[in-house]
């Protein structure tokens, strides 16, 4: 029943419902198990600033190799208050190079989040 809930609220641009609806999605609670959906929620979630949604995002960035993105979203989650990616973050600066590292920063510094606009109710 939850679930319906959050899933109303995420589809009015509530962004703590998104990433809650993620978890839905992902392990199957009180919807049926969903991984895409539950990566599309996610996503849209970190990309409006949820500071979880951008760790958890940054986490899967590294596992499937993509250690600069990863790097920008764990910074972002740092920045946020998310006190897990801080350290996360460091593990990961030290195996890019100096490069890569500048470039994921500026990105974390360019990032603006999504602003979304709820559906009118009728």
């Amino acid at each position: 029943m939850q679930a319906k809930w959050y899933l109303r609220a995420a589809e009015g641009g509530n962004v703590r419902a998104m990433y809650n609806i993620s978890l839905c999605y992902s392990y199957g609670e009180g919807l049926a198990q969903d991984p895409v959906r539950a990566k599309r929620w996610l996503q849209l979630a970190a990309d409006c600033g949820h500071k979880k949604a951008l760790y958890e995002c940054g986490i899967k960035l590294c596992a499937a190799g993509d250690k600069v993105k990863c790097l920008m979203y764990l910074e972002l989650a740092t920045r946020r208050g998310e006190a897990a990616a801080a350290h996360m973050r460091d593990v990961i600066l030290e195996s890019l190079s100096v490069v890569n590292a500048q470039r994921a920063m500026s990105d974390a510094d360019k990032w603006k989040p999504r602003t979304l606009h709820p559906r009118p109710r009728r």
